[in-house]
């Protein structure tokens, strides 16, 4: 456990400098954007909705459907900075500094998991926070069923946290296994961003996204989605994180497999 904390304390110094791309670009990204989306996606529905000349019809959000943003577009950029910086210590001379201190890639590669991962399950927290406080004072008409203290508010406060600690640990696990920061974050991307929503099309496609990793992880955060997993949201989060794990364990490995033939 000493080890650990010393490798934690080593990633929060290595990530603290100035040009950190995980401070400048990830962080940055993933609370603006969602903020920005959802608040611009609000304003235009509480304008049609208070508008009684329009045809237009506006429905009502409710408090499961409220920090979309957070849980498709927010985990995912955290997901992808954790991959950056992964790939980014693997390079040069921060290489060998960490198999001088640590030896075991498997320190290094835990720390990252869970340095990045606490900090986007606080950063996600946030975002659910403010946005599920502000939208229904702010947009009354379309957000005011919106309720931090609902059911749903309650879950997002805990299970969006942990999807984004798991989402990032997967993300670092598959920087660690491809070696490649590129190709890690183009995985991802693909992945969560296609893959999952296009598979649907494919025969029985229905039946085989019930087993797709994100949109599981999605779907027990309480988010609403026309997926119905066999094991329910918590076993969804269960399922999402075991993923997650694998991807950490196989990066270990293969990150292990390469310094031997080094």
């Amino acid at each position: 456990m000493t080890t650990l904390t010393r490798a934690v304390a080593t990633e929060a110094v290595r990530s603290g400098g100035r040009r950190s791309p995980w401070w400048l670009v990830a962080v940055p990204l993933a609370v603006a954007l969602p903020l920005l989306i959802t608040y611009a996606i609000a304003a235009v529905s509480e304008r049609f909705a208070t508008i009684k000349t329009t045809s237009i019809t506006v429905n009502a959000v409710e408090s499961n459907n409220s920090v979309y943003w957070v849980i498709n577009l927010g985990v995912l950029i955290l997901a992808v900075g954790a991959a950056h910086a992964q790939s980014s210590a693997t390079r040069g001379a921060t290489a060998d500094t960490e198999r001088y201190l640590f030896g075991s890639p498997s320190t290094m590669i835990a720390a990252r998991s869970l340095f990045y991962g606490v900090i986007s399950a606080a950063v996600t927290l946030a975002l659910v926070v403010v946005l599920m406080t502000s939208l229904p004072h702010l947009f009354p008409v379309v957000y005011g069923n919106v309720d931090l203290g609902s059911p749903a508010g309650l879950r997002f406060c805990w299970a969006v946290p942990v999807l984004a600690f798991c989402a990032v640990s997967l993300g670092t696990g598959l920087a660690a296994l491809t070696n490649s920061g590129l190709a890690a974050i183009a995985l991802l991307l693909l992945w969560a961003g296609v893959v999952e929503d296009a598979i649907a099309l494919i025969p029985n496609g229905m039946k085989v996204q019930q087993f797709m990793p994100f949109l599981n992880g999605i779907y027990g955060t309480g988010q609403w989605l026309a997926l119905t997993p066999p094991w329910g949201p918590n076993g969804a989060l269960v399922y999402f994180a075991a993923i997650a794990g694998t991807f950490v364990v196989a990066g270990i490995a293969a990150t292990a497999v390469r310094r031997r033939k080094n």
